[in-house]
């Protein structure tokens, strides 16, 4: 904390605050003329808001449904979400991924965010919220939008980790290996996967050793096939953080690398391992060269109670790569099958929303009701 607290109001503000009362002085959805996305319909839900000192914070649990009004099928979406823009916590995102909306089509997009404003909210100051479409993935991966949040690579990366899996269930059905479906599924079995914890990237301005820090080797997570080979790195760690981790990087193709995400797992004090989340970063490194590559900032981690995760060890795998001519690499399930880690860490690097949702379309529709959303993309 700062040293200090706020006074905190859960006032809810009436309506007579803003301009009126309806749906508009909340939330604005701003659509260029040839969006390939137009307003069906745009509710609040429970939204609330209250004031907290100088401050209005505004709980958003709103619905917008859209519908494609181009002549390509949409895979995903991305909306920017902006209360003001002068803080982090004035502005945040909704990403949809997974999506297969044909020409005339509407969906749903959940909004379930907290966002803060300054307070009072001023009369002809507009909407409380300004909703903005960062950008749309259609069926052949092209791509609309003006892409500020670096949507497009997000949104493919997503549809390229749906194509691999619905590939992958596929062929187990075709191949009658119901066993292995329903344990990919999660189906019918304990969940063993370990939570995810969380992840905060802390910007550090005074980046010099710290009293209690400890150097520690980054080992690799084994992918063969991977075009961007970790050779060496290392990181300080101090309790639940990862201060400044580097990882020296070889292209092993003879296209140039402008981007690559690590993913990133840690060992506890008690031995286990933890899929800990991924960061991209711009890491040019020419074709067969090597570069090096250092995490600039903390890695702060936490179990999904809060409480800090105290760490043991460190380790990383290369999550996706992007070539400068826009093209992506991700792991292949044999890629993934074959990785050098634990039963339990490799389901969760499998892990894709495309696995989530089919996975619950198999609960509530059986195998039947997969099978049948699988062909929806043939």
């Amino acid at each position: 904390m700062a040293g200090f607290c706020l006074m905190f109001a859960a006032v809810l503000i009436p309506g007579s605050l803003f301009a009126g009362d309806g749906v508009s002085d909340w939330l604005h959805l701003a659509l260029p003329g040839d969006a390939p996305v137009g307003v069906s319909d745009l509710s609040l839900g429970q939204s609330t808001a209250s004031v907290r000192g100088l401050s209005m914070v505004l709980n958003l649990q709103a619905q917008v449904v859209l519908r494609n009004v181009g002549n390509k099928s949409i895979r995903g979406l991305t909306l920017r979400v902006e209360a003001q823009d002068i803080s982090p916590g004035g502005r945040g995102s909704v990403t949809v991924p997974s999506l297969n909306v044909a020409p005339g089509e509407t969906f749903p997009v959940r909004i379930d965010l907290e966002l803060v404003r300054p307070f009072p909210a001023g009369r002809n100051s507009g909407a409380l919220v300004q909703l903005t479409l960062d950008g749309v993935l259609f069926g052949d991966l092209s791509f609309y939008g003006q892409n500020k949040l670096d949507s497009r690579r997000a949104l493919t990366i997503y549809e390229l980790e749906a194509r691999r899996d619905r590939e992958y269930f596929e062929g187990l059905i075709d191949g009658g290996q119901i066993k292995t479906l329903r344990e990919e599924l999660n189906f019918g079995i304990v969940d063993l996967r370990p939570p995810q914890l969380g992840l905060e990237l802390v910007r550090d301005p005074k980046p010099q050793a710290r009293l209690g820090e400890r150097p520690v080797a980054v080992s690799f997570v084994s992918l063969p096939a991977a075009p961007v080979q970790p050779l060496a790195g290392d990181a300080r760690v101090l309790d639940n953080e990862v201060r400044q981790p580097r990882v020296e990087l070889k292209n092993t193709t003879n296209r140039a690398v402008r981007a690559i995400e690590l993913g990133w797992i840690l060992r506890d004090e008690r031995g286990r391992d933890h899929m800990a989340g991924c960061l991209p970063s711009k890491v040019e490194i020419p074709p067969v060269q090597t570069a090096r590559f250092a995490q600039e900032g903390v890695l702060r981690f936490s179990e999904p109670g809060g409480r800090p995760l105290l760490i043991g060890a460190v380790s990383a795998f290369v999550n996706n790569v992007e070539f400068s001519d826009g093209r992506l690499w991700i792991p292949s399930r044999a890629d993934l099958a074959a990785a050098n880690v634990d039963a339990v860490v490799r389901r969760v690097m499998a892990a894709s929303p495309e696995q989530q949702r089919l996975a619950d379309i198999y609960r509530r529709k059986g195998m039947i009701g997969l099978a049948a959303e699988l062909r929806k993309f043939n």
